[in-house]
């Protein structure tokens, strides 16, 4: 993809806010310095360095990263990065590719299943970088832990996120339908609010999207009805919960109230541009909190975020976590150069001004302090949302199953077998477990 060169002009206020928070050089007892592998390996340093850089995310997410990375090669005239950018579909197939090939970017953003690569020995371990080239003295410690493996640190917390339910307040209003309220609403009324919605608003028009396919919003149906996804080794859960939980979609599908399935993939929620709430058509959808701010810029409705319904073991919502975290290749030949970009990213105050909340509510406690003076009204929402979140989140902590990429393609394969009339409920449920507990048993071998 042809890298772009978007012009982006910083608040001076904000940047004089934020100028305070990147001199910190104090690092904590037993944060560690560069180990003498570390220092080995920058010993000879290059005149001209190239590294390649992966993500995925919207526009606004590509545009603002862009113009960070534009700032750092001016604060490092040495260091130039490709940027290797794409929405989320192909992205881990590419990478798994990459890596095959021992050809693998040496900045690469990771999800939650940034275990699944840790394993396959794929990243490079920052340790030896970290309290030196990579500060994380503002982190909450479980933000480390999330990306840690027998004490070695393999990724940097790039924003704090939490699964949420994205919503057109708009599209409420028009309907006449009151907006629950978070901290109590409960699947029912969750089903109630799409059935009225679509009834009111008409033809052309839905209260959610069909999110039978969203990996996050049936984990935490599960854990509101006591159950869990995967722990220690097992799934925790059984046939019934998936046929329980496709059902619920085809009661909403046969009423109209969510999204057809030729329609939903179409206009996928998940890509900003193409999805039908930000055209007022549909007034519900799952996505990671941050992702607010590319959804809202385009529209004039008006937004929210609402945390997933409850069940009788509560809304199932595990703490808000690591959002995503920025890694690198194991076989990076510039990993000091890699380090020094990561702690860019998470502690220059112009760099912060630039990404905002692009990838979640920073990390670092002090950027988030000085942020939150400049913040705007979506930023309120969002901020007030993980507050929210953090409060009545009722989830154990969500153990990733170790086939992460599989089960996500698995569920969105079952969805759509179900919505396109191609299996019955019974079948596709299933055969869904079949195909978790063959990948169960290959990673338990």
């Amino acid at each position: 993809m042809l890298r772009k060169k978007p012009l982006f002009a910083a608040l001076a206020t904000c940047a004089l806010l934020l100028s305070a928070c990147g001199n910190a050089n104090d690092s904590k007892s037993g944060s560690g310095a560069a180990s003498p592998s570390a220092s080995a390996k920058a010993s000879e340093k290059p005149s001209n360095v190239e590294l390649r850089m992966a993500w995925w995310g919207s526009q606004e997410r590509h545009d603002k990263t862009l113009a960070a990375i534009e700032l750092f090669e001016k604060q490092n005239p040495n260091i130039k990065i490709t940027a290797e950018y794409s929405g989320m579909d192909g992205y881990f197939d590419k990478l798994n590719t990459q890596i095959a090939a021992g050809n693998a970017p040496d900045l690469i953003q990771m999800g939650g299943n940034i275990m699944e690569y840790v394993g396959r020995n794929a990243l490079l371990d920052l340790q030896p970088y970290v309290g030196n080239a990579i500060r994380l003295e503002d982190f909450d410690q479980s933000l480390i832990n999330e990306a840690t493996a027998d004490g070695k640190l393999y990724g940097v917390t790039l924003g704090v996120s939490q699964t949420a339910l994205l919503f057109n307040a708009t599209m409420f209003n028009k309907a006449g339908v009151p907006v629950p309220n978070g901290e109590s609403w409960t699947f029912d009324d969750f089903k109630n609010s799409a059935l009225q919605i679509s009834e009111k608003l008409g033809k052309g028009f839905y209260g959610s999207y069909d999110l039978s396919s969203d990996n996050a919003s049936f984990t935490t149906y599960l854990a509101a009805h006591g159950k869990e996804l995967y722990r220690s080794g097992e799934l925790k859960f059984d046939k019934q919960d998936v046929v329980n939980w496709f059902s619920m979609w085809d009661e909403l599908r046969q009423a109209g109230a969510i999204v057809p399935a030729e329609v939903q993939v179409a206009n996928p929620p998940d890509a900003v541009d193409k999805s039908l709430i930000v055209k007022g058509q549909v007034a519900i959808q799952g996505a990671s909190a941050s992702q607010i701010f590319g959804y809202q810029a385009l529209t004039e409705d008006q937004l929210g975020l609402l945390p997933n319904p409850a069940g009788p073991a509560g809304n199932g919502m595990s703490p808000p976590v690591s959002g995503q975290f920025i890694t690198s290749y194991e076989g990076t030949k510039y990993p000091e150069e890699v380090a020094k970009f990561m702690d860019f990213m998470v502690n220059d105050p112009e760099a912060a001004a630039i990404l905002g909340s692009t990838r979640g509510v920073p990390p670092s406690a002090k950027i988030r302090d000085a942020l939150s003076a400049e913040s705007t009204p979506i930023d309120k929402i969002l901020y007030d949302y993980i507050s929210l979140a953090t409060k009545i989140s009722t989830g154990n902590g969500y153990e990733h199953f170790p086939y992460d990429n599989e089960f996500i393609k698995l569920l969105k394969l079952t969805s759509e077998k179900i919505a396109f009339g191609a299996a019955s409920i019974d079948s596709a449920s299933e055969e869904f477990m079949t195909e978790m507990q063959k990948m169960l048993a290959r990673a338990n071998q």
